[in-house]
């Protein structure tokens, strides 16, 4: 009787959670689809050991392999997201998008929750013309780390991360690119920890012609 029921409780307590899960995206990019493949999951996120192989649509044959030490995927009905940044909400395992601004999709990849408040973070990879495949980029890397995924401006052709601490101090951080590298040319840091009452002190910092320019003012707390 002994055995019966320890058996039950292990079965129960392991419920819900099943070993490597495999995933075809195929609505990421018009060029190319994804397979993922990681090592746990249950019915709300996988994470783990994982590997994504890029295929040319219609393709048997992976071009490119890509694999991570972690992951973090959350899913929707049994399903990962795709291309989804919202801030202090849904963020998806891979992202596509031209990030340094040479006409070329690249890629994002979840490589964990590392970011600010345990968030995602991402592995990002730039598309190589000459090499026919993503390479890793440090830089861009960095800038997924923050707050969920950076955003990309595309008319002005800028990224942007957010930061924060508590409740009252956040960051804005802007980026232009310059052969392949993220330059910061903005800074907004917005800090309600300054003891005046009802009042937001918002420090500026824009780069002009190589120089930073710094303005301070303060505004009323929004309720």
């Amino acid at each position: 009787m002994k055995i019966i029921i320890l058996v039950g409780f292990l079965l129960a307590g392991s419920a819900g959670v099943f070993s490597q899960t495999s995933f075809d995206i195929k609505n990421a990019s018009k060029y190319f689809d994804v397979k993922v493949e990681v090592a746990t999951c249950d019915e709300h996120s996988c994470t783990g050991e994982a590997k994504f192989s890029f295929y040319k649509k219609n393709s048997p044959t992976p071009y490119q392999v890509i694999e991570l030490a972690d992951t973090y995927v959350q899913l929707d009905d049994g399903k990962p997201l795709v291309n989804v940044t919202r801030l202090y909400d849904d963020q998806s395992v891979i992202n596509v998008g031209d990030y340094n601004f040479d006409g070329m999709e690249d890629v994002a990849i979840c490589n964990g929750t590392n970011g600010s408040y345990n968030g995602p973070s991402y592995d990002v990879y730039l598309s190589n013309r000459r090499q026919k495949k993503f390479v890793y980029s440090e830089a861009f890397t960095l800038l997924g780390s923050h707050l969920g995924m950076f955003e990309v401006n595309k008319k002005a052709k800028t990224l942007e991360t957010f930061d924060k601490s508590g409740c009252c101090w956040h960051i804005t951080e802007r980026y232009k690119v310059v052969r392949d590298e993220p330059i910061k040319i903005f800074e907004m840091v917005e800090d309600a920890t300054t003891g005046i009452d009802d009042r937001v002190k918002i420090t500026t910092k824009t780069l002009v012609r190589g120089k930073w320019k710094t303005s301070v003012r303060y505004e009323k707390m929004k309720q």
